[in-house]
């Protein structure tokens, strides 16, 4: 019942990001320069809001560990995120299927679940779907697929102050085969239309309050939207305040956009080898693949 697809066409969504970098290089955008984590410019209101979310999110993470659930291996951890947009080339399967097989872990950005696109795609054990844009016939957000089931999830909605479309976080928490800790796995499609940092920062404020009360390992991975200085200028600073380390790839094959990486995964508790990104032509964005232990 899945199929990817982008909830805009392609030129379309170029069209306005560069329309929004036109109007951010003409100085009409606030706090080019990044301001330090966290933000002194988000609203009060909002921001009690997003709190109540993190208390939302906090309670249904916080669930006992069942007995016999299954158990990531804490040695072997592999990981595959991807937005997966041009759906319509016909060897987005082949591409999903190649780089997929094997994993503990597919963190897929825009995937869009629809009634008319049952076994579309290859069976995965465990699904968590966090939605976002809808329209009369999908919903698309963000997907956590998992060899084992999750412990615990919850998610996030952060809407776009220009297209008022709605992007997804999820975070699932699981257990680890020998190990008392617990990994949480951020999947996120961060907000992309945006004059200024206020909306691109209340939706990472969200990540950190989550995060920030966990003492375990940590993935967080996805397509962040950093093309513009600011806004990676924004990672960076949430990465260090949890102690959270960015990964270095051998040969950096992503995606770019006015020559800055967008999706990333940054980890901590953990150590990563053999870290890759592939190139395809089944999507505007090259999918990153890691192997992780503790």
């Amino acid at each position: 019942m899945l199929l990817f697809k982008s909830a805009m066409p392609f030129s379309v969504s170029r069209t306005l990001l560069t329309f929004a970098a036109a109007l951010w290089l003409s100085g009409c955008a606030a706090s080019a320069s990044g301001p330090a984590w966290p933000s002194a410019q988000a609203d009060s209101h909002l921001r009690a809001v997003d709190e109540l979310g993190i208390d939302t999110c906090l309670t249904a993470l916080d669930t006992p560990r069942p007995v016999g659930v299954g158990l990531l291996d804490a040695d072997s951890i592999r990981l595959v995120s991807w937005n997966v947009r041009k759906t319509s080339l016909p060897n987005w399967r082949r591409d999903y299927r190649r780089i997929t097989r094997n994993k503990d872990l597919v963190l897929i950005q825009e995937a869009s679940l629809s009634a008319n696109t049952i076994n579309e795609l290859p069976v995965a054990p465990h699904w968590s779907f966090a939605p976002g844009y809808a329209t009369d016939d999908a919903i698309t957000g963000v997907l956590t697929l998992s060899r084992v089931a999750p412990l615990a999830r919850c998610n996030f909605v952060t809407v776009e102050p220009l297209l008022r479309t709605p992007k997804a976080t999820s975070i699932t928490r699981f257990g680890l085969q020998g190990r008392p800790e617990t990994l949480l796995v951020v999947n996120v499609h961060s907000v992309n239309f945006s004059i200024g940092l206020v909306s691109y920062k209340r939706q990472l404020e969200q990540i950190a309050g989550v995060l920030e009360t966990h003492d375990g390992p940590i993935i967080l991975s996805g397509d962040l939207n950093t093309w513009r200085g600011g806004r990676m200028k924004t990672v960076e600073a949430l990465a260090a305040s949890l102690d959270l380390e960015a990964l270095d790839y051998t040969e950096d094959r992503r995606s770019l956009f006015f020559g800055r990486p967008l999706d990333h995964i940054f980890v901590r508790g953990l150590t990563a080898t053999a870290v890759r990104s592939t190139p395809v032509t089944s999507s505007d964005h090259n999918p990153l693949s890691v192997s992780l232990s503790m």
